[in-house]
């Protein structure tokens, strides 16, 4: 069956009802991906003087501060949708406070995520200006890890700052990360003479692999073999491990039809929408439990 959103307006399966289905799991606070954000960056400053005085191996230090990195990203990825102000101006602060101070377990400036991230949304799976597109169409695994670990997916900016560079709010929020972009990196270099091998093993190291796994899991496993419009640039995917270790990212599909969904919703929105995505014929779609649990979304063929 053909992938489009045509369907006719009538019909049991419409375009309109789809989005009216969407729109009532887009309407709750999302408090517990504010839970997460700061908790995690609040546990992982509290590392520093526990690990420096004694009280808590360096070791664990580094286990902790690792998990944390790998949760940073995703209250962000909230912030960056506006998920928690749901379009009130008087709330934006907390988008942006959000935003940032989970960001900085990933020594990453929010306001350069946000604004990519939009254009990822926009352009999902174009060659040129999707900023994601190598992470996802690198050609392997491998060189999609690569690419994340060696910093040549954040070395791309350049390059889209120059592709949008007409796009005037694009280009302000590039400039607008740059005092926190350099507080970050002033920070590091700071802690990394004070205390070097602190510095490595709670800090530089445990940013690299969260970021490496939010590449894999938000990109690669979501975005791989895909092709751009929607109902086709994203897919459901299986995997041996539980929903809650990937982020519940073999749910990502819903995200990019209805990004206004909340994480934490979006199992039962998938739930209710199975119907409309089966009729469009959505790869995998038919293979989604009526009820979805933190097992691995979809069997294995």
């Amino acid at each position: 069956m053909a992938l489009n959103r045509s369907i006719d307006a009538s019909s049991e399966y419409s375009f309109e009802k789809e989005k009216a289905i969407a729109k009532g799991f887009s309407q709750r606070f999302q408090w517990e991906m504010i839970l997460i954000g700061i908790g995690q960056a609040i546990i992982w400053l509290t590392l520093w003087p526990l690990v420096i005085n004694g009280f808590v191996p360096l070791w664990a230090g580094f286990c902790i501060a690792t998990i944390c990195a790998c949760f940073a990203y995703l209250p962000s990825h909230e912030s960056q949708h506006g998920n928690y102000s749901r379009g009130n101006p008087k709330m934006r602060w907390l988008d942006s406070l959000v935003g940032h101070i989970t960001l900085i377990t990933l020594i990453s400036p929010y306001e350069i995520l946000r604004v990519t991230h939009m254009k990822h949304h926009a352009y999902t799976n174009d060659p040129e200006k999707d900023p994601d597109y190598l992470n996802a169409h690198s050609g392997s695994l491998f060189r999609t890890i690569k690419r994340s670990a060696d910093g040549s997916s954040t070395g791309d900016y350049a390059k889209y700052l120059d592709i949008f560079s007409s796009d005037k709010a694009f280009v302000n929020s590039f400039n607008n990360a740059i005092p926190m972009a350099l507080i970050l990196r002033g920070a590091l270099l700071t802690l990394v003479v004070l205390f070097p091998l602190e510095t490595f093993l709670l800090w530089w190291l445990p940013a690299k692999i969260g970021t490496v796994y939010t590449v894999v899991f938000f990109s690669w496993f979501p975005h791989v073999g895909t092709s751009k419009g929607r109902y086709k640039d994203t897919r459901f995917w299986s995997h041996w491990m539980p929903r809650y270790i990937n982020h519940s990212m073999q749910l990502h599909f819903v995200h990019h039809l209805h990004p206004s969904i909340g994480h934490f919703d979006e199992p039962k929105a998938i739930e209710t929408l199975k119907p409309f995505l089966v009729a469009r014929g959505v790869p995998g779609a038919d293979e989604i439990p009526d009820t979805i649990t933190y097992n691995p979304l979809i069997k294995f063929s």
